[in-house]
């Protein structure tokens, strides 16, 4: 039988699942803020993404579920946080308190992740 705690959990862990993937494909092609990623995931042309792209699900996401995503992203190391300044760009640590300050991009390891989803080698 299934346990409604465990339903709920697992409704959870797939919504979060699905925004890591939305940010990190979202910060794919450029620097991006917290901001801009939140508008890129939430008007997404339709036609821009397969039809069968399950991620898609989520949308709308919040500016706290990004801010989470890019949490845990850049701690797994799939995400690095910068600073821009000019034409002059510094990897920093990520600090919770100034996240909208930064911008982001993926890591190898992120271009890596996006390339195995999309079955591009």
């Amino acid at each position: 039988m299934v346990n409604p705690d465990n339903w709920w959990d697992g409704l959870v862990r797939d919504r979060f699942r699905a925004v890591l993937e939305l940010v990190l494909d979202a910060i794919s092609d450029d620097y991006a803020t917290v901001e801009i990623i939140v508008q890129t995931i939430n008007e997404w042309d339709e036609g821009s993404r397969p039809d069968g792209w399950e991620a898609r699900n989520a949308v709308p996401v919040s500016r706290h579920e990004v801010v989470r995503a890019l949490k845990e992203l850049t701690r797994e190391g799939f995400v690095q946080a910068f600073l821009l300044s000019g034409s002059e760009t510094f990897a920093v640590e990520l600090d919770s308190a100034r996240i909208g300050d930064f911008w982001f991009y993926p890591t190898r390891r992120g271009m890596e992740a996006l390339r195995m989803r999309s079955g591009k080698d």
